[in-house]
């Protein structure tokens, strides 16, 4: 689901569903990033905003704070998308770090000879706990790199939690997540709404980073163990 129409509908499918829940303020609030430390860990293969892109997708941060202070922004360094989870972040993952080698195996296996291409940021989306930045590949390189990727998992046994959180078909930016109440819901969703089609700017893929991770990505817990180059 790589086409721009495709992924459209599916962003705005999120939306659709959401959007009455957010007006009257019934908000999946995320308890765990007001709790202190995350102990989940999971290992994910992730591609970075580069400076302007992160600046640009900082300010629209900038003007939703104004409208809803004190919900979770993801600093700048943290901003991500997501390429594959090859295990879901969880508390008991000793096992599955234990196969670390395998999982870089298979990693190098999927993405060896892969082009880099081209994410177009436009829009944003909302789901009842978070607001995302739209993503749109410009071609099937990303699909075909999960595909090799699941494939590559499977071969080696790798796949128990493989899309353990759901089955990843977008290229989404997550930048905020709901922590507490929204003192003006209305307010909110006509910012939502006036940012559905803003151009915020390309992400070019050109390396991808395996990364042990905690379940919102925050760079203090993140821990790089891995650059795969792509030509």
């Amino acid at each position: 689901m790589d086409a721009p129409g495709s992924l459209q509908a599916h962003y705005d499918a999120m939306l659709a569903r959401s959007i009455d829940a957010i007006r009257a303020g019934d908000l999946e609030l995320d308890s765990h990033l007001l709790a202190g430390a995350d102990p989940r860990r999971g290992l994910t293969l992730i591609a970075r905003p580069d400076a302007a892109l992160a600046v640009r997708l900082a300010a629209v941060l900038d003007m939703l704070e104004t409208i809803a202070p004190g919900q979770y922004r993801h600093p700048q360094s943290d901003l991500h998308i997501t390429i594959l989870a090859l295990f879901t972040a969880c508390e008991d993952y000793h096992a599955e770090l234990a196969r670390l080698p395998d999982y870089r195996a298979a990693a190098h296996a999927a993405l060896a000879g892969m082009p880099a291409f081209d994410i177009e940021l436009r829009g944003i989306t909302a789901s009842s706990g978070a607001v995302l930045a739209q993503g749109f590949p410009g071609d099937g390189t990303l699909t075909l790199a999960r595909e090799r990727l699941r494939a590559q998992l499977r071969a080696r046994g790798l796949d128990a939690s493989l899309d353990g959180r759901y089955k990843l078909v977008t290229a989404h930016v997550t930048l905020l997540r709901f922590v507490r109440p929204l003192p003006d819901p209305a307010r909110f969703v006509d910012a939502l709404k006036a940012l559905r089609t803003k151009p915020l700017g390309t992400l070019r893929v050109h390396g991808v980073d395996l990364v042990q991770n905690d379940w919102t990505m925050r760079s203090e817990t993140l821990r790089r163990i891995e650059t795969f180059a792509l030509d």
